[in-house]
């Protein structure tokens, strides 16, 4: 008995430290430097100029890289980090199409942050 009272304790202490400023603040500099890898590994259109896609929408040249953002979000009674890529066509260099292979930089982008001691 006296092992679950410690148990429910250190998972209140937990919860605390994870709604806490300091949390915050690790989060949001995780995700900054997720940020700053995803940006440096996305593909950027070459020719340097837009073209226009189906149904007449004109894709510049970088659209994506600077569409990925390093967020931090209260969710659940914690801080989270999150990064995404929000332009609309993230999910076709993400996971690919028939005619281009994919790029996976969300993917890559999660795991250099578990592998680089974050």
């Amino acid at each position: 008995m006296e092992i679950m009272g410690v148990l429910a304790e250190l998972t209140k202490l937990s919860a605390a430290a994870s709604a806490s400023p300091q949390a915050r603040i690790e989060c949001e500099r995780l995700a900054k430097k997720g940020e700053r890898y995803g940006k440096s590994i996305a593909p950027v259109n070459k020719t340097n100029r837009p073209h226009r896609v189906s149904r007449g929408h004109i894709d510049e040249p970088g659209d994506y890289q600077k569409s990925i953002r390093g967020d931090v979000v209260f969710k659940g009674g914690v801080w989270r980090g999150r990064v995404g890529a929000y332009d609309f066509k993230a999910h076709w260099i993400e996971y690919g199409t028939k005619k281009m292979a994919k790029f996976a930089i969300m993917r890559r982008t999660a795991g250099y942050l578990r592998g680089s001691g974050s």
